[in-house]
């Protein structure tokens, strides 16, 4: 339930807009736990007005630094997303549409528009339990940050681990890093010769706008008789912290898309799933609906792909 305005604390939050991620760093270290980061604060106001947590005294706006809402292409055609960035221009992005499809899919389930007009990539990925890190883990994304001082690059499968998490309140994140996609020619050469499928699916109380139950995102790969070449599956919702299900995934690769890798990937999916049960879902059925639904996916590549071959599911 909500706060009512005249409940609200008297005392507002002095604002400070640094124009360097150095500046920003400094404030950060100088009101410590009485400041907060912000950059389209649509989460953070949430958990304000519902009492989670408490207003603080000081934030640290990064409106002023463009760097970090910036959208580049590296050397090697890796894709460097700003962590302000609003969810709503990346959506636009003709980019992003271009090379991240997955992703610009996931943003589409998040929230209202007025929404995404606000809220920030970084943010998202920063509660830890946001709806786009499915799609970006299943995407081999890449979360950079720095603590002033030095700058590191890290997979966000090994980023959202509870080891790395302790540290991560003295650092900034300045951007999130997608792979590049294969040259068009040698893309083309691929497609020939292989079939490619993606999925992002979110399931909540709702048909829109509400926050997700179970969130599953994938992207798989087949040969032309069906074996399964590459397969990258991540899953989330709720409170849960979203992961890849590399065991799964390795149990599968190599081997023909048959109903028995099916049936095996179903149960390895419900096994590693680390699903949290909430007032609206239990563990058991959010681990059922997530397996349920990455299956069903790897059929639909099976008849996308025309099927019809001797181990069809």
């Amino acid at each position: 339930m909500s706060i009512p305005m005249h409940q609200l604390p008297e005392q507002q939050p002095t604002v400070w807009q640094p124009a360097s991620v150095e500046e920003a760093l400094r404030l950060k270290r100088q009101w410590g736990e009485d400041a907060v980061i912000v950059a389209g604060g649509t989460w953070l106001r949430t958990s304000w007005e519902n009492g989670l947590t408490p207003m603080p005294q000081h934030l640290i706006s990064l409106g002023r630094i463009l760097a970090l809402s910036g959208l580049t292409v590296g050397a090697e055609g890796q894709v460097h997303i700003g962590p302000a960035l609003n969810i709503a221009d990346l959506m636009r992005n003709g980019l992003v549409k271009q090379r991240c499809a997955l992703l610009v899919q996931a943003c589409a389930e998040i929230a209202a528009p007025s929404i995404r007009n606000l809220a920030s990539v970084g943010g998202n990925v920063m509660t830890r339990t946001g709806d786009l890190i499915p799609a970006l883990l299943a995407m081999d994304a890449q979360v950079r940050r720095t603590n002033g001082t030095t700058e590191q690059t890290t997979l966000l499968s090994e980023w959202l681990t509870p080891t790395n998490a302790q540290g991560q309140h003295d650092e900034l994140m300045t951007g999130i890093l997608v792979p590049a996609k294969t040259s068009a020619a040698a893309s083309e050469r691929q497609e020939k010769a292989s079939r490619k499928h993606e999925f992002y699916l979110k399931v909540g109380r709702r048909e829109a706008f509400t926050p997700s139950v179970v969130t599953v995102a994938g992207r798989l790969t087949l040969e032309p008789d069906g074996t399964i070449a590459h397969i990258a599956i991540a899953v989330g919702g709720g409170s849960a912290v979203p992961s890849r299900l590399t065991r799964a995934e390795a149990g599968v690769v190599g081997k023909p898309l048959s109903k028995s890798t099916l049936k095996a990937l179903h149960q390895d999916v419900m096994a590693d799933f680390q699903a949290v049960a909430d007032d609206y879902a239990g563990v058991s059925y959010r681990k059922q609906t997530a397996a349920n639904l990455i299956i069903s996916e790897c059929y639909k590549a099976w008849r996308k792909g025309g099927g019809g071959h001797a181990s069809q599911p």
